[in-house]
C-alpha cells in the first residue's frame, strides 16, 4: 500500500515540472496520480496532494 511518504515524493515530482511542463500539463497529471492514489489508499487526501502539487485552492485551479 502507498503511505503519505510515496503522496509527498510524488507531489515534489509533480510541483518541480509545473516551471518546465506547464501547469496544464502537471495539472492534468495530478489528476491522473490522484484517481490512482484514491484507489490505492482509502486515507488517500486529494485536495492536500493538490496543495502540495503546487496548486493554491486544491482542485479548482483552472477554469472549466
Amino acid at each position: 500500500m502507498m503511505t503519505r511518504k510515496h503522496f509527498e515524493a510524488q507531489a515534489a515530482i509533480v510541483k518541480k515540472h509545473t516551471a518546465t511542463a506547464g501547469l496544464d500539463f502537471c495539472y492534468d497529471m495530478a489528476c491522473d496520480l490522484a484517481n490512482y492514489f484514491e484507489q490505492e489508499n482509502p486515507n488517500f487526501d486529494r485536495l492536500r496532494f493538490f496543495e502540495a502539487c503546487g496548486f493554491p485552492g486544491g482542485m479548482h485551479l483552472r477554469p472549466l
